[in-house]
């Protein structure tokens, strides 16, 4: 039976809204009939035609309402009201086509800057990798001593770990490496990879052609088909257009033959997060890549360890395993040469895992704080839109009280109007989004561009961020847009229902009261928006203070005119006699280029978060600690100092003279100097370095080393030409007198012609080093004036029309002032007093939430503090400014009411 009642319901339904005006007429002739054979009976029963009629009309209780449960009989009402509603929303929009733009001009530019920032976090924090069963996979890291986590690990803890699971079904490590491609007679950089060999067994994604390399081909010599390699499909196609005979083709990687073996599906980039590698190579290949150092040493710290849960085992049950094997692992590899309250630190050090769905990202511990901070900034520009939003729609909804009178009059639910005025309100939310998604298409553009200039993704790659939107940006966007509708649009369509049908009927709109004052509810959200920019304002104020001091900071050298040019040399197995010469030579052709002021050498280049420190003694002081001792060590030629303008306070630069077969000769900083010799003169004194004796020939002035935010630390240079065992490739450092265009095809030119199978790498400006070290200082303060100016433009467009209303309603009010003998002066003063004094509530509201959220953000800013009165009252002077030049244009309009006129209108 119910079967049967469905197949006969379900056409008629269909039938209803494919044919809804054919089925209205034959409900009309079928409510006719009825009423004509009513009518027929009453006037068997003796009553006139005019009579029977009245009569039957009355025993139906009208056609209309008959018609209405014959509709919902149907159980499409909802569906066909949505309809009308929707329908009559599109007629009201095209009738105000100025309200229209501004609402969705307002609503997308907050919900378009929420889309754009959510963006971002859901590409760094929220989505899942494109693997097998991701939410199985853990990361696993080393808590030392209960500090800060430790997430690069050594592969003796790797192996030891991987020797004692008993919790994960397979275990994998990889490190980033950036190759030297031979390509034709040129050399060229490739971003990739260095995984364990179970690294996509464990991830569980197969190759679209070929075959992964699997623990057989993890060894130092190969496996059956000796070096190979798996690339991405982004390298596949542009080395090798798409051929699939790129399976069993050979790459010159680092002087290693690899063979390709594998192609990965377009999309994949592996368990790094904002990485695009395009080459894999097995792990323990390393040792004939950069030498067996890091794979057999305890004290190199290179590698991501991930693991794959094995089924039935809790995280809760993972962690408790970890906890018992963890005191062996670390005795087992314990790095050599540490004192012993390092010894005693790393031996009470513990491994912990995380959820690795989503899997590792550099960049994801460097902005997650950050990207929190943005995300409530633009959550209340979002707030503000609302409260702007409300404001009109509380005085269009003023502006159609007569229209809602009438529909209340007639017989329309209270119920029924609100449903339509949310209609309406949902409608532009929903349009706002619609156009807000395209800014935030734009916006999102450019936080990729400018993350992935300034950034890397981690060690020796370089940020490639995929942006393509998932359910979860679209949800987001859709929630938010239709939210933003009810939040703005229910205070209104409450209050323009609430009026009195008589008093509405009877007055004008100008003269209509309501019991909550002139402004009612608008009062509140002008309050609000007024809260709310103060704090935007006043944030915005701090990160660009923030930024402010850290691009003013003295950082010990002088950027400008200052060209970086890398050359890489590690791969050449040269002795570092040969190479010190080969660098030698160059540099003196490089200072002979034209445009060039005088260059010269260094291994660490500044505010790169990089460097070398090694312990330093005195010989005969035993009083420095070790903690003191800590000195960064950097390798530099002649003329460094004179190169980067580092103001020589003492004793002489380093010459060609100093070299390997010389004494060993040093240059300490003026901190560093302090610190080993107080009081002392320290030139022609001796400091041991790796038990080696160097005489101090001079001092520098500090400089800040790892980044600006740091204090200068205690440095030590050292001639390049002395260094012993494997050198480290250099980077040139010229100085050039105007512009650098021609610098880099002159380098080009002479190395080709003095070492052409060496790499070059990009081109860049001291300038731009500084730029990329305050990334997130950068980005910070762009984003937050940004949403700042973006907020104080949404209040004024709110205040502006919330005014404009209220002096339209004000009109005979102003009148009879002004015939009394008000002046213009004394018109504009009012509407000033009372809109600055619903802004000064608000304002004293908005300081009290800058000392309340400043706290948060005080560890992101520099030489600033988070309550600084400065800012403060700075912030509260903008806001009572654009208050104040967004009140006056509605208040001059006012003052230049005729009397008469406005009398007469009433």
């Amino acid at each position: 039976m119910r079967l049967e009642h469905w197949l006969y319901t379900v056409p008629l339904r269909l039938r209803t809204l494919l044919q809804r005006r054919r089925v209205e007429l034959e409900l009309d002739e079928e409510m006719r009939f009825h009423l004509e054979q009513r009518t027929k009976e009453n006037i068997a029963k003796g009553l006139t035609s005019e009579e029977a009629r009245h009569e039957a009309l009355r025993a139906m209780h009208g056609l209309e309402q008959r018609k209405e449960e014959c509709r919902d009989a149907r159980r499409l009402n909802p569906l066909e009201n949505f309809g009308r509603d929707l329908r009559y929303a599109l007629r009201m929009m095209r009738k105000s086509p100025a309200f229209t733009a501004v609402a969705i001009l307002s609503l997308a530019l907050g919900i378009g800057a929420n889309t754009a920032i959510f963006s971002l976090i859901d590409t760094l924090l929220l989505r899942p990798l494109p693997v097998s069963h991701p939410e199985q996979l853990r990361s696993v890291f080393a808590s030392m001593d209960g500090g800060r986590p430790r997430f690069y690990l050594t592969y003796p803890m790797f192996e030891a770990l991987r020797s004692r699971n008993e919790i994960f079904s397979t275990m994998f490590t990889w490190a980033s490496h950036r190759f030297q491609m031979r390509s034709g007679p040129d050399m060229a950089h490739v971003d990739g990879m260095l995984a364990s060999g179970d690294y996509f067994t464990s991830l569980g994604v197969s190759p679209v052609i070929g075959r992964t390399f699997t623990g057989a081909d993890d060894h130092p010599s190969g496996g059956k088909d000796g070096p190979v390699a798996v690339i991405s499909d982004r390298f596949w196609a542009r080395q090798f257009q798409r051929n699939p005979a790129a399976i069993g083709s050979a790459l010159m990687l680092d002087d290693i033959r690899f063979t390709v073996i594998g192609v990965m599906p377009s999309g994949f980039f592996g368990a790094e997060v904002a990485s695009r590698p395009d080459i894999w190579v097995p792990l323990a290949l390393d040792g004939r890549i950069d030498g067996p150092a890091c794979m057999n040493s305890r004290s190199c710290w290179w590698l991501i360890f991930m693991g794959r849960l094995k089924p039935g085992i809790s995280d809760e049950q993972a962690q408790a395993a970890l906890k018992v094997i963890s005191p062996q692992i670390f005795r087992d590899t314990l790095p050599p040469g540490w004192d012993s309250g390092g010894k005693q630190k790393y031996l009470r050090s513990q491994f912990f895992t995380s959820p690795g769905a989503r899997g590792w990202s550099f960049l994801r511990i460097q902005f997650s704080n950050p990207l929190a901070i943005l995300m409530t900034l633009v959550a209340l520009v979002l707030l503000i839109a609302c409260a702007n939003m409300a404001n009109l729609l509380l005085a269009r909804g003023s502006a159609r009280h007569r229209e809602i009178a009438v529909r209340l009059a007639i017989g329309a639910g209270r119920g029924r109007i609100v449903r339509q005025l949310l209609t309406e309100s949902t409608l532009l939310s929903l349009l706002g989004g619609a156009a807000g998604t395209l800014l935030a298409f734009w916006l999102t553009r450019l936080l990729i561009a400018f993350l992935e200039s300034k950034q890397q993704a981690g060690p020796g790659l370089s940020v490639q961020i995929d942006l393509h939107p998932d359910w979860r940006v679209i949800v987001f966007t859709f929630v938010i847009a239709a939210g933003s509708g009810l939040l703005f649009g229910l205070a209104p369509a409450l209050r323009a229902t609430r009026t009195g049908i008589g008093a509405a009927l009877k007055e004008r709109a100008h003269n209509l009261r309501s019991g909550e004052g002139r402004l009612g509810i608008g009062r509140i959200t002008l309050m609000l928006q007024a809260t709310l920019s103060v704090l935007l304002v006043a944030v915005a104020g701090l990160f660009a203070g923030s930024l402010f001091h850290l691009l003013t900071l003295n950082p010990g050298f002088n950027p400008k005119n200052l060209v970086l040019i890398g050359i890489d040399t590690d791969k050449r197995q040269d002795s570092s006699i040969v190479l010190g010469n080969l660098y030698g030579r160059l540099l003196e052709r490089v200072n002979a280029l034209p445009g060039v002021r005088t260059a010269s050498l260094l291994w660490a280049t500044p505010l790169t978060d990089s460097g070398w420190d090694e312990f330093v003694s005195v010989p005969g002081r035993t009083v420095i600690s070790k903690q003191q001792s800590d000195t960064c060590i950097n390798l530099i030629g002649p003329r460094f100092f004179d190169t980067m303008e580092i103001p020589l306070l003492a004793g002489r630069q380093f010459t060609e003279t100093d070299t390997a077969a010389s004494e060993k000769v040093g240059i300490l900083n003026e901190l560093a100097a302090r610190r080993f010799f107080p009081g002392v003169n320290p030139i022609g004194k001796h400091i041991e370095l790796e038990n080696t004796a160097i005489r101090i020939i001079g001092i520098a002035g500090n400089i800040k080393y790892f980044n600006l935010r740091d204090p200068a630390p205690p440095e030590l240079y050292l001639p390049y030409t002395q260094k012993t065992g494997k050198t480290w490739s250099l980077t040139f450092v010229i100085k050039t007198r105007s512009g650098i265009a021609s610098i880099y095809p002159a380098f080009r030119s002479v190395l080709r012609e003095i070492a052409p199978d060496v790499p070059t790498g990009t081109i860049e400006t001291m300038q731009e080093q500084v730029d990329e070290s305050l990334a997130r200082e950068r980005l910070m303060a762009t984003l937050s004036v940004f949403f700042g100016i973006l907020a104080l433009l949404l209040t004024s467009i709110g205040l502006y029309g919330i005014l404009a209303y209220a002096v339209v309603r004000r009109t005979a009010e102003i009148g009879v002032r002004m015939a009394l003998g008000a002046r213009r002066h004394d018109v504009i003063w009012l509407v000033l007093r009372e809109t600055l004094g619903h802004v000064a509530i608000g304002i004293a509201f908005g300081v009290i939430a800058v000392l309340a959220a400043s706290r948060l953000i005080a560890s992101l800013l520099y030489g600033i503090r988070p309550n600084d009165p400065g800012n403060l009252a700075l912030a509260v002077l903008v806001l009572i400014s654009v208050a104040a030049i967004a009140a006056y244009l509605p208040a001059r309009r006012a003052s230049r009411l005729d009397p008469m006129l406005a009398l007469r209108e009433e």
